[in-house]
Protein backbone atom coordinates (compact mmCIF):
# COMPACT_ATOMS: atom_id res chain seq x y z
CA UNK A 1 0.00 0.00 0.00
CA UNK A 2 1.39 3.40 -0.93
CA UNK A 3 1.78 6.27 1.48
CA UNK A 4 -0.97 8.87 1.43
CA UNK A 5 -0.12 12.26 -0.03
CA UNK A 6 -0.57 15.12 2.38
CA UNK A 7 -1.85 18.37 0.90
CA UNK A 8 -2.62 21.79 2.31
CA UNK A 9 -6.28 22.73 2.52
CA UNK A 10 -7.40 24.48 -0.66
CA UNK A 11 -9.98 26.87 0.76
CA UNK A 12 -9.69 29.78 3.18
CA UNK A 13 -5.93 29.41 3.61
CA UNK A 14 -3.75 32.35 2.62
CA UNK A 15 0.02 32.71 2.74
CA UNK A 16 2.99 34.64 1.49
CA UNK A 17 6.68 33.91 1.44
CA UNK A 18 8.81 36.77 2.70
CA UNK A 19 12.58 36.53 3.22
CA UNK A 20 12.55 32.72 3.26
CA UNK A 21 9.67 32.44 5.73
CA UNK A 22 5.99 31.64 5.29
CA UNK A 23 3.34 33.80 6.89
CA UNK A 24 -0.01 31.99 6.74
CA UNK A 25 -3.52 32.98 7.78
CA UNK A 26 -6.38 30.53 8.30
CA UNK A 27 -9.43 32.34 6.93
CA UNK A 28 -11.80 30.13 8.93
CA UNK A 29 -10.34 30.81 12.38
CA UNK A 30 -8.09 33.84 11.71
CA UNK A 31 -5.21 31.91 13.26
CA UNK A 32 -1.82 33.13 12.14
CA UNK A 33 1.19 30.91 11.48
CA UNK A 34 4.81 31.89 10.87
CA UNK A 35 7.20 29.23 9.53
CA UNK A 36 10.98 29.38 9.36
CA UNK A 37 13.06 28.29 6.36
CA UNK A 38 12.75 24.54 6.98
CA UNK A 39 9.01 24.90 7.64
CA UNK A 40 8.70 26.88 4.40
CA UNK A 41 10.41 24.08 2.49
CA UNK A 42 7.94 21.51 3.86
CA UNK A 43 4.99 23.90 3.29
CA UNK A 44 5.99 24.37 -0.35
CA UNK A 45 5.92 20.61 -0.87
CA UNK A 46 2.53 20.30 0.81
CA UNK A 47 1.03 22.82 -1.61
CA UNK A 48 1.29 20.23 -4.39
CA UNK A 49 1.06 17.19 -2.14
CA UNK A 50 3.82 15.09 -0.62
CA UNK A 51 4.19 11.94 1.44
CA UNK A 52 5.76 11.93 4.89
CA UNK A 53 8.72 10.04 3.44
CA UNK A 54 9.27 12.74 0.83
CA UNK A 55 9.19 15.43 3.52
CA UNK A 56 11.68 13.48 5.65
CA UNK A 57 14.02 12.99 2.69
CA UNK A 58 13.86 16.72 1.92
CA UNK A 59 15.02 17.60 5.43
CA UNK A 60 17.77 14.98 5.36
CA UNK A 61 18.97 16.05 1.91
CA UNK A 62 18.83 19.77 2.54
CA UNK A 63 20.08 19.99 6.11
CA UNK A 64 22.05 16.75 6.47
CA UNK A 65 20.26 15.78 9.66
CA UNK A 66 19.79 12.27 10.97
CA UNK A 67 16.78 10.55 9.35
CA UNK A 68 15.27 9.74 12.78
CA UNK A 69 15.43 13.41 13.75
CA UNK A 70 13.92 14.43 10.42
CA UNK A 71 11.13 11.87 10.86
CA UNK A 72 10.35 13.22 14.32
CA UNK A 73 10.37 16.82 13.06
CA UNK A 74 8.10 15.99 10.13
CA UNK A 75 5.75 14.10 12.44
CA UNK A 76 5.47 17.10 14.77
CA UNK A 77 4.98 19.49 11.85
CA UNK A 78 2.28 17.37 10.20
CA UNK A 79 0.52 16.83 13.54
CA UNK A 80 0.46 20.60 14.14
CA UNK A 81 -1.06 21.15 10.68
CA UNK A 82 -3.70 18.48 11.34
CA UNK A 83 -4.54 20.03 14.71
CA UNK A 84 -5.01 23.40 13.02
CA UNK A 85 -7.06 21.67 10.28
CA UNK A 86 -4.78 23.01 7.56
CA UNK A 87 -4.41 19.71 5.69
CA UNK A 88 -7.04 18.20 3.43
CA UNK A 89 -8.59 15.08 4.89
Amino acid sequence: MSEPRLRLRQSDLFWREIDGQVFALDGRTWDYLNLNESGRMLWDQLVGGATRSQLVQSLVGTYGIDPAVAESDVGAFVEMLYEKKLLDE
